[in-house]
C-alpha cells in the first residue's frame, strides 16, 4: 500500500473497541485475521475427520502411540524446514510448506476413496499439519510486527484462529454423517489453497511504524544438521519455552486420552442401549459438540478477556493461568472421575490454552530475530511440542500395561506434570521480564513539548490541539492512549469537549468562568506506563 491514512479510519475506530491501533492497522488486522481464519477451518475440518477414522476401529491407547510416532518424523521434518528457510525467502517458505500439505491431502483423498484403510496415517499426519503451519503462520505474523505492535494486535488476530475453530467443528460434526469423510476433506483443501495468496496481502498491509526492525535480510545461521533444533539447545530462552511447551503437550495430551477412553466408553454404552446411531456417528457428534463449546469459550475468552488480562498483569503472570487450571482441574478429576465433569475440566483448560496461552505464547517470540522466530518457533512447537506427546505415549503404555491405571491414577501423574509445568512458567516469565529491562522495552512514555498556556476569553468559542508531539513514546508501533482533568483530580467543566484522538479542546467559555482552569493531561501506553503535562487556560488577559 502506498498511502497510509493519518488519522483512524472507520474500521480502526471500530476494533479500537477491543484494543488500541495506530491509524490503518485495521487493514492489516483483517489481513490477518482471514488468513488465520481460513487456516483454523480447515485445519478444525481436518481434525474432526481424524477421530472417527482413527477411533472407529482402534483403541484410545492407539491414539496415544500416533502421537509417538508424530513426534518421530517430526525429528527429521524439523532439520528440513530449516534447511529450507535458509535456502527460501519467508514468503516464499511459507507458500510451499502450504502447497506440501496440499498434494500431502490429494493423495489421502485418492487412498481413502480407493479404499485404504488410511486411520492411523492420516492421524499421525494431522498432527504433523497442525503444529507446523499454526507455527509457521504466528512466525509469520511476528516476524510482521514490531513488539509494541504485536502484543496490542495479536489479541485480535487471534480471533479469527478462534472464529475458525468455532465453525468448523460444529459444521463438520452435523455434515459427516450425511455427506462423509471425502467431501469434507476435498472443502479443508479448498480452504487451506486460499490462504496461499494471503501471505502477500498480509504483509503489504502492515503500515510504517508498526512492522517488525530487520537488522540483517534474514539474519539465518547455518545450525548444522540439526537446524533449529541446535539453536534450541543452545539459547537458554528458547530452551525454556521448548521445556514449557513439552509440558504443556503432555499434560493437555494426557487428558485427551483420559477424554478419548471416557468417549469410548459412553459410545459403547449407547450403542448396547439400542442407540439408532453407529459407533463412529456417536463419536464424530461428540468431538464436534465439543470442539464447538470450547471454541465459543474460547472466542469469549479471547474478545472479552484475553487483551485486558495481558495489559493487567502482563505476558510474565499470564503465562502462569493455564498450569494453575491443569492443577486445580486433575486434581478435582482424579477424586471425582466422572465423565460430565471430566467434560468440563477439558472444555476450561483447552479453552484457556486456545485463547490466553496462545496468545501469550506467540507474544513471546516478537522480540527475538528472524531465524529463531522461524527456526526456533517452529522447531519448538513442532518437535518439541510432539516431544511432550511422545512423554506422555510412554507413559501411557507404562502406566497401562506395567502398573494398570486408571483414570484416577492419570489424573494424578497430570498435576504433578503440572506442578513442574508452573515452575517453569515462573522461569519463563522472569526470563521474559528481564529480555524486556534489557532490551529497554519497559519505557514510559514522556512530555516531550510542554503545553502552553491558552488564553480563552468569557464568551467566545474555541477549538484547538496540543501539538502532536506533546508526548512521544520511545518505542514505534506503541500507541498512547490521552486523558484529561482538573489539576488535582476531578472531571473537566461541561463546557469543555475533549478530543482525545486529536488531543484538542473545544467549547464555548462562560461568562461567569474563574480566572483561569488548569488540566492534567495524561498520556498512558498500552502497558499502563504514563507521562503527565500541565495545561493552562486563562480567562483573563492579566
Amino acid at each position: 500500500m502506498e498511502h497510509w491514512p493519518t488519522r483512524l479510519t472507520p474500521l480502526d475506530r471500530f476494533l479500537n473497541r477491543f484494543t488500541r491501533l495506530r491509524p490503518g492497522e485495521g487493514g492489516s488486522v483483517v489481513a490477518f485475521f482471514t488468513y488465520a481464519l481460513l487456516m483454523m477451518v480447515s485445519y478444525y475440518i481436518l481434525k474432526t475427520i481424524r477421530e472417527p477414522l482413527l477411533l472407529t476401529s482402534s483403541s484410545a491407547e492407539m491414539k496415544s502411540y500416533a502421537y509417538a510416532v508424530t513426534a518421530l518424523i517430526l525429528l527429521f521434518l524439523v532439520p528440513l524446514y530449516g534447511f529450507a528457510f535458509r535456502k527460501l525467502g519467508k514468503q516464499q517458505l511459507t507458500r510451499y510448506v502450504s502447497g506440501f500439505f496440499l498434494l500431502n491431502l490429494a493423495a489421502f483423498y485418492l487412498l481413502g476413496r480407493a479404499g485404504v484403510d488410511i486411520g492411523f496415517a492420516y492421524y499421525v499426519w494431522v498432527g504433523i499439519f497442525n503444529v507446523l503451519i499454526t507455527a509457521q503462520f504466528w512466525a509469520f505474523a511476528a516476524d510482521s510486527f514490531n513488539v509494541k505492535s504485536g502484543k496490542r494486535l495479536f489479541p485480535l488476530i487471534m480471533i479469527g484462529a478462534t472464529l475458525g475453530g468455532l465453525v468448523a467443528p460444529w459444521l463438520s460434526g452435523a455434515l459427516f454423517p450425511t455427506i462423509g469423510p471425502w467431501l469434507l476433506l476435498l472443502a479443508a483443501m479448498a480452504l487451506l489453497a486460499a490462504t496461499i495468496p494471503c501471505v502477500r496481502w498480509a504483509r503489504a498491509s502492515v503500515p510504517p511504524g508498526s512492522g517488525a526492525q530487520h537488522s540483517g535480510e534474514y539474519d539465518k545461521p547455518d545450525g548444522g544438521a540439526l537446524g533449529g533444533i541446535t539453536l534450541v539447545l543452545t539459547d537458554r530462552y528458547l530452551f525454556l519455552l521448548a521445556i514449557l511447551i513439552v509440558l504443556l503437550n503432555w499434560v493437555n495430551t494426557t487428558g485427551e486420552y483420559i477424554l478419548a477412553e471416557l468417549v469410548i466408553r459412553y459410545a459403547d454404552s449407547a450403542v448396547a442401549a439400542g442407540s439408532e446411531l453407529a459407533k463412529s456417528d456417536l463419536i464424530a457428534a461428540f468431538y464436534g459438540n465439543f470442539f464447538f463449546i470450547v471454541n465459543l469459550m474460547t472466542l469469549l475468552f479471547q474478545v472479552f478477556l484475553v487483551a485486558r488480562v495481558i495489559r493487567w498483569i502482563g505476558i510474565r503472570r499470564a503465562v502462569l493461568v493455564l498450569p494453575l487450571i491443569a492443577v486445580i482441574g486433575y486434581g478435582l478429576a482424579a477424586f471425582i472421575p466422572v465423565f460430565s465433569l471430566f467434560r468440563l475440566v477439558k472444555i476450561m483448560e483447552n479453552s484457556t490454552d486456545y485463547s490466553l496461552m496462545n496468545t501469550t505464547r506467540h507474544a513471546l517470540y516478537l522480540p527475538l530475530s528472524a531465524a529463531q522466530k522461524y527456526e526456533g518457533k517452529t522447531t519448538i512447537e513442532a518437535f518439541f511440542w510432539r516431544f511432550g506427546d511422545l512423554g506422555q505415549a510412554g507413559m501411557i503404555y507404562i502406566g497401562l500395561h506395567w502398573f494398570h491405571f486408571g483414570i484416577s491414577q492419570f489424573a494424578l501423574l497430570n498435576v504433578v506434570l503440572s506442578l513442574i509445568w508452573l515452575a517453569v512458567a515462573w522461569q519463563v516469565g522472569k526470563s521474559y521480564h528481564a529480555k524486556q529491562e534489557n532490551q529497554g522495552e519497559n519505557l514510559p512514555p514522556r512530555l516531550h513539548h510542554h503545553p502552553r498556556d491558552r488564553f480563552l476569553p468569557p464568551g467566545e468559542a474555541f477549538d484547538f490541539a496540543l501539538s502532536g508531539n506533546t508526548f512521544v513514546s520511545p518505542y514505534e508501533g506503541d500507541v498512547m492512549k490521552f486523558e484529561v482533568e482538573l489539576e488535582g483530580g476531578g472531571d473537566i467543566p461541561g463546557w469543555l469537549e475533549f478530543d482525545a484522538e486529536r488531543l484538542a479542546f473545544r467549547g464555548t467559555t462562560p461568562s461567569d468562568v474563574a480566572t483561569e482552569t488548569v488540566l492534567t493531561v495524561w498520556a498512558s501506553d498500552f502497558d499502563g506506563a504514563w507521562a503527565e503535562g500541565r495545561l493552562v487556560l486563562r480567562h483573563d488577559k492579566i
